[in-house]
């Protein structure tokens, strides 16, 4: 349509030069009133054209099953040329399986065998920490929740009850939710009033998951028991620093890393007994750095999620249109890139090089260290200059001379925006795999890469991955 405007106005260009001419008028006049030609017959047409391109380029992205709640965002995304994933729900699938436990034993500090079955559990506080370190809440008869909750309580095959509207008790007001095991012999041994009780635990008040701090807590109390517990359920290296040191199992990142390695996700479990004097009234006022603290580490739970069968084809058609793609995702590194890996994000024969920053402290100053690993490789030590001494303004990730990915974890790219911001660009420009990303550290990464000169998409299903979608072209 534009093409067919542009021809009238040619032709009448054409035929008001020379019928000027041949009246004798003056050059500049005849090239004045040629270009006012021009721009009466075109401009007024271009928004109905750009329009109707965007009707027409909506068809045809519906016939592949895409649709657009921001239309006017199609003609820019045909710039991009830089894709930012999200990892779990993304490219992997969206929901997660419980494939097993990993406790620690009792008599050593070392990790038992694995559980698959966790229903063959003893009841006790990891099989607690399961039942109560959720938010889930009954809708319609039906328990719902975060996924990953879901699959985690369902696989205790305990019980949750919530007080109806009918329920006004003092008892109930005080404990809203309660969980059981499925069977109600179960009884707890004697305490200080000499009687059994229903093994029932009542979840007296909840700290939510926080991406910044990467876990959430829940403070509970067992009927009958004099003392209250708190458990507590997120990234496993988050967690331990919370953890005492006696109770860490000695092979605790060796076992941590066989799972990371396979791609699994792992959440790390512990609890701790609070004191006798700490009454309902307390729990509900004490501040949450004061009951994460001096922890019993109990042990990891081990989620597996699936890539989606269409995540290494997209990947690929990507990579042959020459856009980049980058996965920014809030789990653990080595999950991150068994997945990068897995999806051709990080092509076979490529090396990955795990950037590890360290923050200044009185005796040693801010450090950068690049060690670079392999599937099939064990991990070496490289130099920054040689890392370096391959960067450009612009770098082919995928070119035959740059055969090596960065991964950063969320740590590290604090560190290097606060003490290194030079090395940033760089960082951004080798980089394939940004793990354990804050929302905020993602929007930082999206920006760096506008910076550059990029025209970045966002695609991720989580509300931690809104702050950087704003930004993109969808």
């Amino acid at each position: 349509f534009i093409l067919l405007l542009v021809g009238v106005a040619m032709i009448g260009f054409i035929f008001t030069v020379v019928w000027m001419a041949l009246d004798g008028e003056y050059v500049g006049e005849i090239f004045l009133e040629a270009l006012d030609l021009i721009t009466i017959c075109v401009p007024p047409a271009l928004p109905s054209a750009l329009t109707i391109g965007i009707v027409y380029a909506q068809k045809r992205l519906k016939k592949h099953g895409i649709f657009s709640i921001s239309p006017e965002r199609i003609n820019m995304s045909g710039l991009v040329d830089l894709v930012c994933f999200d990892k779990t729900g993304t490219l992997t699938e969206d929901g997660l399986d419980l494939w097993g436990v990993v406790p620690t034993k009792h008599d050593s500090l070392n990790f038992a065998p694995a559980i698959q079955d966790v229903s063959l559990l003893p009841v006790g506080p990891f099989l607690t920490a399961m039942a109560t370190s959720h938010s889930l809440t009954v809708i319609g008869g039906k328990l719902s929740g975060d996924p990953l909750d879901l699959k985690m309580f369902e696989a205790t095959k305990w019980e949750l009850e919530e007080p109806g509207s009918a329920e006004n008790t003092k008892f109930d007001l005080l404990v809203p939710t309660v969980v059981r095991p499925p069977h109600s012999m179960i009884l707890l041994h004697p305490w200080l009033n000499e009687r059994e009780h229903p093994y029932e635990v009542g979840i007296i008040r909840q700290f939510t998951f926080s991406s910044s701090l990467q876990r959430m807590s829940v403070i509970t109390r067992t009927l009958g028991s004099p003392n209250m517990e708190v458990y507590t359920k997120g990234a496993p290296e988050m967690v331990i620093q919370l953890c005492k040191p006696d109770s860490i199992p000695s092979d605790f990142y060796e076992v941590l890393m066989t799972y990371t390695e396979k791609g699994y996700r792992v959440i790390a479990l512990a609890y701790r007994q609070l004191e006798t004097k700490v009454k309902f009234l307390q729990a509900q006022k004490m501040p949450r750095d004061q009951v994460e603290v001096e922890l019993t580490f109990l042990g990891l739970m081990i989620m597996q999620n699936a890539l989606k069968p269409e995540t290494p084809p997209i990947i690929q058609e990507l990579r042959q249109a020459n856009i980049r793609t980058v996965m920014i995702t809030g789990d653990n590194i080595l999950t991150a890139v068994s997945v990068a890996r897995e999806s051709k994000m990080v092509p076979d024969g490529h090396q990955v090089v795990e950037v590890t920053a360290l923050p200044s402290t009185s005796r040693t100053p801010a450090s950068i260290t690049y060690t670079v690993s392999s599937k099939h490789m064990a991990p070496e030590e490289m130099e920054e200059g040689e890392i370096f001494m391959q960067k450009e303004a612009r770098v082919d990730v995928d070119g035959t001379k740059n055969k090596f990915h960065f991964a950063v974890s969320g740590k590290s790219f604090a560190v290097i925006s606060e003490c290194f911001p030079h090395v940033l660009p760089k960082l951004a420009v080798g980089g394939t795999v940004f793990a354990r990303m804050s929302p905020d550290q993602k929007t930082r990464l999206v920006e760096v890469y506008q910076d550059l000169g990029h025209y970045v998409g966002m695609c991720g299903d989580g509300a931690n991955d809104c702050g950087g979608r704003p930004l993109c072209c969808g």
